[in-house]
């Protein structure tokens, strides 16, 4: 261990923002090492990382406008990239903590049994369990690369967002929805990585509502009701969680389950508050889901547990699976006869064409396949025309009944010492332990307490309403200049609602909807691949969506003021809300411009080329996941979802794929329902 290393690196994570204020006891120690961190910065980073240094005074800040804002979000974010990486790449049990065998294009098969577009969530799990079988040849396109090591780190989720790991999609301006942000453009974060989604999301395990997969079956997804995917929950999970309901979690599976190893004053406070409102605690994956509960985590061993370390690590090195990373598809190949032969895709500056003896499987995600079936022909007719784009097979669901979970956050100020704030000794020796052990509060994404709440504009006995805990406000986790730039806020927002925050302990809720009626779509803007999607959420087209969030936020107005919240002094940010300012605080008319302003989506994209039945002229896929027109082509992601789910969409999504790839072998799990008597028994196939 470089001892001398770790002191400047811990002296690094006190002064790596220069816009911040330093705390007076540390001033002196700190002015003395000023000299020797700046060069360490520049030469380290510079040097080893390969990265060019960073300079300039981003004390300026406040005054810049326009580009050379954007310039300076942008160096403030790659500095606190930079040090997460510093933190990663100085301790060996730091690594990515598995390796992946990938194949050259040079040594590519001319055909394969099956073609594998998207190696996320669904991906790398479909390619996974289909390898297991070694006499098909599997192909797996990954447009992106690998994880890094920041990406492993929990704590360094949110600076995932805009790196190139991130499509870094951005929405169409909303109507009536995200008046904070710039150009009222929601950003839609997507894994661009092997495991996808599950690479660079918050790492919740999240299953939904039982209620989710019946009415999956009652809109016309036969065989996807909640006894026929509850075997797969069990098949998919490795708990490591002894808290968990009996006979609702699987203890041998590839996806690691964890719970949260520490918790801040403001995690215990709400939870303390919850009850004390008189909400239930306990297992939101066991036995009823409205409750509130510490989260769990796709975490192992300190560190993100994603498809590509559960299930595609252990399966790359088979002779009969060949992954291709930075492998951009084009299109989808179709013979006279409208089936799918194989595909076109861009590498290292060429076009390559692979062909299927079986089936191509678009597994890209509810954003880019919607897109890729429009390019390669299939889709709405009109949307088709006007790219001069060949009509394989005229399909008006595709791109269309896009759901997501919109969400707004309220923030609050605490006492001194009861959150995370990044330039706290806390955070160093916290560094420290996790840089050494993998534990601690680095272990954990900082999202830390979840929950499930029915509004009264409910419209069923599901939840409507899913809180996250936050165990920082903003400011506190990262400088505003990174959170402005990385989250889009506008100069109102950013200067005049959060700064006066900085470096204040906090806590915030994002409140969100988990039963939106409101539906968007998913258009494209060009016959170029390259060219990002038009992607519309439509957000509280439903008025009903707005006031059942108004609802939510009442919700933690009235959980903040119980004896435990007051304790640790909770205080909601007061300072202007440009243009909330002019309705009587937290009255209604407040709360739903609030929302209307600091919009968001939780990234649960999902539904754009949806199951169904025969009778459902929107049902791009039949329930087996095929296509509907062509032959040899399935959708195997979170597209095909009837509805969102009830909650994160990552654990769901790998249920899908567990399941369709023992469909695509002819043999499903004898459907049962939980609890199980054991797990044995639950895993027998019918």
């Amino acid at each position: 261990m470089d001892f001398k290393l770790l002191t400047r690196i811990t002296l690094l994570l006190v002064i790596m923002y220069s816009s911040m204020t330093i705390e007076p006891s540390y001033g002196q120690l700190l002015s003395s090492a000023f000299t020797r961190i700046r060069d360490f910065r520049n030469n380290l980073m510079g040097g080893i990382l390969g990265m060019t240094p960073i300079s300039g005074d981003m004390r300026t800040y406040t005054g810049l406008t326009g580009a050379a804002q954007t310039i300076g979000n942008m160096q403030s974010l790659e500095m606190a990239r930079q040090f997460m990486t510093v933190i990663a790449s100085s301790f060996g049990p730091l690594a990515v903590p598995y390796s992946l065998d990938f194949t050259l294009s040079s040594n590519m098969n001319a055909t394969y049994d099956y073609i594998i577009v998207g190696g996320g969530s669904a991906g790398a799990t479909l390619a996974a369990r289909l390898s297991e079988n070694p006499n098909i040849r599997i192909l797996l396109l990954e447009a992106g690369g690998e994880e890094n090591i920041l990406s492993t780190i929990p704590v360094a989720a949110f600076l995932l967002q805009k790196s190139p790991l991130d499509w870094a999609y951005q929405s169409e301006p909303q109507a009536r929805a995200a008046f904070g942000l710039n150009e009222n453009r929601i950003p839609c974060p997507r894994g661009k990585l092997v495991g996808g989604g599950s690479g660079i999301n918050y790492m919740l395990y999240v299953r939904g509502n039982k209620m989710d997969y019946d009415r999956w079956g009652q809109l016309g997804a036969a065989g996807w009701n909640y006894s026929s995917v509850s075997p797969y929950f069990i098949k998919m999970e490795g708990s490591r969680d002894p808290e968990g309901d009996p006979g609702y979690h699987g203890t041998t599976g590839p996806l690691t389950v964890t719970p949260l190893q520490e918790t801040f004053a403001v995690d215990r406070a709400f939870m303390q508050g919850v009850q004390q409102y008189g909400l239930k605690v306990g297992d939101v994956n066991g036995a009823e889901q409205q409750k509130f509960t510490y989260a769990r985590y796709t975490i192992r061993d300190g560190k993100r547990c994603s498809t590509a370390r559960a299930y595609l690590a252990p399966a790359s090195s088979r002779s009969n699976l060949h992954v291709v990373i930075f492998a951009r598809v084009n299109k989808v190949l179709f013979d006279s006869n409208k089936r799918a032969i194989g595909v076109e895709f861009n590498k290292d500056g060429r076009t390559f064409q692979v062909f299927t003896r079986q089936e191509v499987i678009l597994s890209a995600g509810a954003l880019n396949t919607p897109q890729l079936l429009m390019l390669s022909g299939i889709g709405p007719r009109d949307q088709l025309a006007q790219f001069n784009i060949p009509v394989i097979q005229h399909s008006p669901g595709v791109g269309n009944n896009l759901q997501e979970h919109a969400f707004s956050l309220l923030m609050f100020t605490t006492k001194f010492g009861t959150s995370f704030v990044y330039t706290r000794v806390k955070t160093v020796v916290d560094a420290a332990k996790y840089a050494f052990s993998g534990t601690g509060s680095f272990a954990s994404p900082g999202l830390n307490v979840i929950g499930f709440w029915r509004s009264k504009y409910a419209y069923d006995e599901r939840p409507d309403i899913q809180i996250h805990e936050l165990d920082y406000i903003p400011g506190g986790s990262f400088p505003n200049m990174v959170l402005g730039y990385i989250l889009n806020l506008n100069r109102d927002v950013l200067f005049k609602y959060l700064a006066p925050y900085m470096l204040s302990d906090g806590t915030m809720y994002a409140i969100t909807l988990v039963r939106p009626r409101s539906t968007g779509t998913v258009k494209l803007t060009s016959a170029d691949p390259r060219t990002p999607p038009k992607i519309d959420y439509n957000l509280f087209d439903d008025p009903r969506d707005l006031e059942a969030m108004v609802e939510g936020c009442k919700l933690i107005l009235n959980i903040t003021e119980t004896p435990a919240m007051k304790a640790i002094n909770t205080k909601q940010f007061n300072t202007p809300l440009i243009p909330c300012s002019k309705y009587p605080f937290n009255s209604d008319p407040y709360l739903r411009c609030l929302v209307q302003t600091l919009t968001y989506t939780i990234y649960h994209p999902t539904s754009t080329a949806k199951m169904g039945d025969d009778n459902d002229p929107m049902a791009v896929l039949d329930p087996y996941l095929r296509v509907r027109g062509v032959a040899g082509l399935r959708v195997i992601d979170a597209s095909a979802m009837p509805e969102v789910p009830t909650g994160n969409t990552n654990v769901p999504t790998i249920v899908l794929a567990e399941r369709a790839a023992d469909l695509i072998k002819g043999q499903t799990l004898r459907p049962q329902s939980l609890p199980y008597s054991s797990q044995a028994s639950i895993l027998s196939y019918s």
